[in-house]
């Protein structure tokens, strides 16, 4: 009897191997890994250390081929239930193989609209989940927009690790979109991710306070297991989060419910019936009315991931997605398992504790990293990421280049003083250096 096992899609070397090897484990799941050229050799032996087996395609970027001839030699020798990429570059490519394997996943036709950000816009707009007016930028519709008086954000249609996204300006010009545009073609770690797709577009600029709800969907039923309060700052050029917390102190149980409402209206309107889902939001509190952001088909970078396992005292969101890709369980038994996790069911039950409060901090791009310490942070995060190492030239481009990524556990009365004190304390400890 051939073993079961799941098929990780690693980006250039780089995934949550660690994590997804003890998950698998707990379910007798096989941990096979297709991974994209290295950067670095230490990625691989890391990808090699926790992994059956690993195969190593000759381009920096994996292809909906080079995933088929692997699917096909490993089924010699193993029951391969479904295929996994984190990195949203193939979250195509996995739904597609896993079309093609009987897995439980999205439409692969679905996912695509909803990668579209325009297409995206469109279609909850005519369904009436959307308000929000969206066009393709380009020289008439840039100076159409900025001879009006409404404020308006651009983005690009396909977008990247908050790569380029800020408000329009009477200043810009497509002078200005075309050099964004020349870096997304250059960047070598995150080109994939645009699909060949470079247009920029500006949409209606949404008020109010953001969200992100971290949403799984099972037989077209919606499960939200945590909604993260975001706090941004404009920088190098884009729109960056530096702090995240787990729940929401700034939603009452009725907006918390009202948003779930709106989420599952939302990915119904679009077919998705199936899968992870990162929903960024906004909350205006004055008209009662949510907007989508974006819906990206995928869990969220940083550390949303942990702190949902925080939150929840011990199922990460990485877990959950796992379990569903591997049914590790009756249907039944998985979908008592997520309602019981929604977190508008726990607040109603008071099934809350312990809070999470999570930062990320970027690094200046195009600069190379000398020196990165936080030993002098009064109080330790409990869970500390830095996924640059030093020496590293980062990429010379506008979107968030992660230097570190902290998160703290505290019960649910500290988060309030904790969201103001632990930033402004990490801040003053961390120590960062770059070559001139």
């Amino acid at each position: 009897m051939k073993e079961k096992a799941l098929l990780v899609m690693a980006h250039q070397g780089r995934s949550y191997i660690k994590l997804i090897r003890a998950y698998l484990d707990a379910l007798n799941v096989t941990c096979l890994v297709v991974s994209s050229q290295p950067r670095d050799e230490q990625d691989l032996a890391l990808l090699r250390e926790h992994s059956a087996q690993v195969w190593v395609l000759p381009e920096p970027y994996i292809s909906a081929q080079g995933v088929a001839d692997v699917l096909q030699e490993a089924s010699q020798n193993y029951e391969v239930l479904n295929t996994l990429a984190t990195f949203e570059a193939y979250r195509l490519i996995m739904a597609q193989a896993n079309q093609q394997l009987s897995g439980l996943d999205a439409d692969p036709q679905a996912l695509a609209l909803c990668m579209d950000k325009f297409a995206c816009r469109q279609a909850l707009h005519a369904q009436s989940l959307s308000e929000v007016e969206s066009f393709i930028l380009d020289d008439a519709v840039l100076t159409q927009l900025q001879q009006g008086s409404q404020p308006y954000f651009i983005k690009p249609r396909r977008g990247a690790g908050s790569f380029a996204c800020f408000r329009l300006s009477p200043q810009l010009q497509m002078a200005d979109v075309l050099r964004l545009q020349a870096q997304m073609q250059d960047d070598k770690q995150f080109a994939a991710i645009f699909n060949g797709q470079f247009d920029f577009m500006a949409e209606s600029f949404i008020a109010g306070e953001e969200f992100s709800f971290e949403t799984l969907v099972l037989d077209g039923e919606c499960y939200v297991i945590g909604a993260h309060a975001k706090y941004l700052q404009e920088s190098m050029g884009t729109t960056l989060e530096v702090s995240n917390s787990l729940p929401a102190s700034n939603l009452s149980d009725a907006d918390q419910r009202s948003g779930e409402a709106f989420v599952a209206a939302c990915l119904k309107g679009l077919g998705l019936s199936q899968g992870a889902y990162h929903i960024e939001t906004r909350f205006d509190r004055q008209r009662n009315h949510w907007e989508i952001i974006e819906i990206n088909t995928r869990m969220g970078g940083a550390l949303i991931n942990q702190s949902v396992e925080v939150f929840t005292n011990g199922e990460s969101f990485l877990k959950l997605w796992i379990e569903l890709l591997c049914l590790h369980c009756e249907r039944t038994q998985l979908k008592e398992k997520l309602a019981g996790l929604r977190e508008s069911q726990r607040r109603a039950s008071r099934d809350i504790d312990f809070a999470s409060v999570f930062i990320s901090r970027y690094g200046e791009p195009g600069k190379t990293l000398t020196h990165l310490n936080i030993d002098r942070v009064s109080r330790q995060p409990d869970i500390i990421e830095i996924p640059v190492r030093v020496g590293t030239q980062l990429a010379a481009s506008e979107r968030g280049i992660f230097l570190c990524n902290a998160l703290w556990r505290v019960t649910l009365n500290e988060l309030p003083k904790s969201l103001e004190t632990l930033p402004a304390m990490f801040d003053a400890g961390m120590e960062v250096g770059y070559a001139d």
